[in-house]
């Protein structure tokens, strides 16, 4: 379907290139890295080696890696389906949570069996639950018009609250040392596609989610309407599109992919729900989305960018002496420089329109 001239401008202004964005993030990464391995660590060279060169040192390492990179691929693309909405969600990260939970729980509970039709009904579980946990944001958008920024980082950290609990309490496996569920029954379990790693089809479904999401939002009229409600919601209604149903809906798919990304963790690597086992994955695929450029086809590159400084400074700290939270600093200052060019636009735009207001309200005194 082909638009109009001036409506396609309008609808693909909404997200910016993914290429500069890409290149910035892995130069600073590169850069940031190596100042670390000099400055923490005492053997350098070996840090150095064990953050660039062992995550791809060979193929079980690597396909571990394009693994891990799945979840947080597919909880970006919910950051990029709230934020492209206008809706600047915040709870992903219970949400993810809510669903590793959730698929747990549906193996533990036992009357789902084990096999293709057990691992379906878990996946289900937990977009499930991540799409109840984004429903009470969802719906105080919709009804009270309340600040989904607020509303979503509360619900989400009650259900972190709650989720602690379950696993910590009353479900945790007693034979363990861990805080964790019982495992699950390997029959309900993503099958390993190339073993001793543990790549399962996790990768490949997030990239057909992303590549969905592009035609959605690059070749759909309603993709458009998406685009148009996030810049300007009266102006979308205006143009006769369902603002009532965008004012929620966007906020429900963005928990079900988390939900969903919760679920494929506990039925891939993890085989069952650990206490905090999110891990900060919401927070890295809002870093994930930003490195994108809200681009969903570059979702899966920049998910394999922090796969990649997730693998590489456990690597040097397994390796080295490297501290491991440095990767966690990267990330970090990656996000920042990311995101400084659009916060020094927006920072312009918004000292323009201040000057343009001061200017006027000083043309109507000299007036009057």
């Amino acid at each position: 379907m082909k638009f109009p001239i001036a409506y396609r401008t309008v609808k693909d202004s909404g997200a910016s290139s993914a290429l500069p964005r890409m290149s910035a993030a892995l130069s600073t990464a590169v850069v940031l890295a190596a100042i670390a391995a000099a400055l923490l660590s005492s053997e350098p060279a070996i840090a150095l080696r064990a953050f660039f060169i062992a995550p791809f040192l060979n193929t079980p390492s690597f396909l571990s890696m394009l693994e891990l990179s799945a979840p947080l691929a597919l909880c970006a693309l919910g950051v990029i389906v709230t934020f492209r909405a206008g809706h600047y969600s915040l709870g992903g990260e219970g949400q993810a949570y809510a669903g590793s939970f959730a698929a747990a729980a549906a193996g533990y509970a036992g009357f789902i069996g084990t096999g293709t039709t057990a691992t379906i009904a878990a996946l289900v579980a937990g977009a499930t639950a991540g799409a109840v946990v984004a429903a009470l944001p969802a719906a105080g958008k919709r009804f009270a018009g309340a600040d989904v920024l607020l509303t979503s980082i509360l619900v989400s950290q009650g259900a972190i609250f709650v989720v602690d609990w379950a696993i910590g309490g009353p479900l945790r496996d007693q034979t363990g040392n861990l805080i964790a569920m019982p495992a699950l029954d390997p029959g309900m379990l993503l099958p390993r596609l190339a073993p001793p790693s543990t790549l399962t089809l996790a990768p490949f479904v997030a990239v057909v989610f992303c590549l969905l999401a592009a035609l959605y939002f690059d070749r759909t009229r309603s993709g458009a309407a998406h685009d148009l409600y996030g810049r300007n919601p009266r102006f979308a209604g205006l143009q006769g599109y369902d603002v009532q149903r965008l004012a929620w809906l966007p906020i429900i798919v963005a928990g079900l992919l988390h939900g969903l990304a919760g679920a494929f963790m506990v039925l891939g690597a993890k085989g069952t729900a650990l206490r905090g086992m999110s891990g900060g994955i919401g927070w890295s695929a809002i870093g994930v989305a930003l490195v994108a450029g809200s681009r969903p086809a570059a979702v899966p590159v920049a998910a394999l960018l922090f796969a990649w400084l997730d693998s590489g400074a456990r690597q040097a700290a397994v390796l080295s002496d490297l501290p491991p939270d440095a990767g966690l600093a990267i990330k970090a200052l990656v996000i920042l420089v990311v995101s400084a060019r659009p916060a020094w636009s927006a920072f312009r735009t918004l000292k323009v329109r201040l000057s343009r207001r001061s200017h006027g309200g000083n043309r109507g005194g000299i007036q009057s």
